[in-house]
Order: structure tokens, then C-alpha cells, then sequence
């Protein structure tokens, strides 16, 4: 987990005065917290950070709805060693 730190770490006014450079910066650095009288607002992430953040939580999802449907064949999951069989799979 990122902490916020003075490098990391900008104003609502900041944002507005020089958002490209903040951009850039979040670019390089990693995610930018963005913070409006003293209380954090929004955190600025690359436009490849989002997308990884993403892409994990999209295999998180995958992964939980794999074992619910394994565990209840009932609701349409087959289990893996089925599959394997099913598909000759080289596991």
C-alpha cells in the first residue's frame, strides 16, 4: 500500500494550477493523492496502474465465481477435474 507523503501528496489548488505536470508525475512516481482542506479527495493512478488494478480484480472475481460454481455444481459449475477429463486436458 502507498502512503501518502509530501511527494505524493498535492492540493486541489495544485491540481488546478499544474495538472499536466501532476499528471506526468503520477506517470512516474505512482499513484497521486489529491487533497482538499487537509482531507484526501481522490487518488490520481496512471492510465497502466488503473488498468493493472483492474486486471487483478477482475482475476479476484473470476477466481471467487470458479470456486462458487465448483462448489455448487448445481448452479452450472463443472469441477476441474472434470474438465480435464472432458477436454484431455495435460495438467
Amino acid at each position: 500500500m502507498v502512503i501518502p507523503t509530501a511527494q505524493n501528496t498535492k492540493t486541489i489548488t495544485d491540481l488546478r494550477e499544474d495538472t499536466l505536470a501532476i499528471l506526468e508525475q503520477t506517470k512516474k512516481t505512482g499513484p497521486t493523492y489529491i487533497f482538499h482542506r487537509s482531507r484526501p479527495k481522490a487518488v490520481l493512478l496512471s492510465i497502466d496502474e488503473y488498468a493493472n488494478v483492474l486486471g487483478v480484480l477482475e482475476d479476484y472475481l473470476d477466481s471467487l465465481k470458479a470456486q462458487e460454481l465448483e462448489q455448487n455444481p448445481e448452479k452450472g459449475g463443472i469441477k476441474l477435474e472434470e474438465l480435464i477429463k472432458k477436454y484431455k486436458l495435460n495438467v
